[in-house]
């Protein structure tokens, strides 16, 4: 069974390589002939990991296991929009998709912290 920081840890790998294909994306703004790419995460999320169901008592029902972590995601080219030259990179959904990234890692970081706080209450070393 995964721990919660496992699963944290593999969600904050994703939105890290996430982060830096949009950065990509925006630096060949101007390169003729350039489709943008995103990291798409694979159905079932890239958080999620192998968390089973914990059984206290023998009279509770069973619970099914959960996805696998197989991998971060698969890389998609956006062929929506293209410019005269070629280019399809739209600056303003970059950057609409880079803040979004930005905002989940950040929520990412502050569970990671509390599962850390939980962790020290429970050995009993407070705060």
């Amino acid at each position: 069974m995964a721990s919660v920081s496992d699963a944290l840890s593999a969600r904050m790998n994703y939105l890290i390589a996430r982060q830096g294909m949009i950065a990509s994306n925006i630096a060949n703004a101007d390169t003729p002939e350039y489709l943008p790419k995103d990291l798409v995460a694979r159905a079932g999320g890239s958080a999620r990991s192998n968390f089973g169901m914990a059984v206290s008592n023998a009279m509770h029902m069973a619970g099914g296991s959960g996805a696998k972590l197989k991998s971060l995601g698969s890389v998609v080219e956006d062929q929506r929009f293209v410019q005269h030259n070629g280019n399809g990179v739209r600056i303003d959904q970059e950057m609409l998709k880079m803040n979004e990234t930005q905002l989940n890692y950040r929520l990412m970081t502050e569970l990671y912290s509390k599962q850390v706080n939980l962790q020290r209450i429970a050995m009993g070393r407070g705060r």
